[in-house]
C-alpha cells in the first residue's frame, strides 16, 4: 500500500563513498532509517539509510539516522540558496531495492508498505534483504527477509500474521514445512 503523501525528487546523485543521495521536498516529518520509498513512475523502490546534515542549522526530526556532512562555508550557502526554492527540502542517503538506479529528477516518491490481513503474496522475485511480491494486478510490494522463513523461494506464497513473522503458504493458504 502507497501513502498518499508524494514528495518531490528535486536532485539525486551516485558518490562513491555515500552511495545514492537524493534531494527530496515537501518533507513534513522526516524519514526514519529503514522506511521504504517507491516512485510514483517507475515503481522502482529504495531504503532510507540516513539523513544528510551539512549544518546545526537545519531542522531536525525525531527518530531519523544523521550523518553529519563535512564541507566549506560557500558550500552551505549555496545548499541554502537551492533549499530555499523548495518548501522543506531535505538529503537523504538511500540505497536501491533489486535495481542500481537512482531516482530521476521531478520525479515523486511515496512511503510504501506491503502489509494486509489475511491477503496471500506470491514472492516473485529475491532481493538482498527484501522479497519482491506481487501484490495483485501487476502491482508489487516488499517485505524484509528478516519477517519470512529463510527457507522461502520464488514462486512461494506468504500470508500476513500479526505475529512477528509470516506465514509461509501454498497459493491456496496451507501451511508449508521445507527443512533447511
Amino acid at each position: 500500500m502507497d501513502s498518499k503523501n508524494k514528495y518531490r525528487v528535486i536532485s539525486s546523485f551516485n558518490l562513491t563513498n555515500y552511495g545514492i543521495i537524493v534531494q527530496i521536498s515537501d518533507v513534513e516529518s522526516g524519514f526514519k532509517k529503514g522506511m521504504v520509498l517507491k516512485s510514483v513512475s517507475t515503481g522502482l523502490y529504495w531504503e532510507v539509510k540516513a539523513r544528510i546534515i551539512h549544518s546545526s542549522e537545519e531542522k531536525r526530526f525525531d527518530g531519523e539516522t544523521e550523518i553529519f556532512s563535512h564541507i566549506n562555508f560557500r558550500e552551505i550557502n549555496d545548499i541554502k540558496k537551492q533549499k530555499g526554492l523548495y518548501e522543506n527540502a531535505f538529503e537523504y542517503n538511500i540505497i536501491s531495492i533489486g535495481h542500481n538506479n537512482k531516482p530521476n529528477p521531478d520525479d515523486f516518491l511515496v512511503f510504501h508498505v506491503t502489509v494486509a490481513i489475511r491477503t496471500i503474496y506470491k514472492i516473485i522475485d529475491i532481493y538482498d534483504d527484501y522479497l519482491l511480491l506481487d501484490t495483485e494486478n501487476g502491482n508489487t510490494g516488499l517485505l524484509h527477509k528478516r519477517y519470512v522463513s529463510k527457507n522461502a523461494q520464488i514462486g512461494d506464497y506468504v500470508r500476513h500474521s500479526e505475529h512477528r513473522f509470516h506465514d509461509l503458504v501454498d497459493e491456496f493458504g496451507n501451511f508449508v514445512y521445507r527443512n533447511s
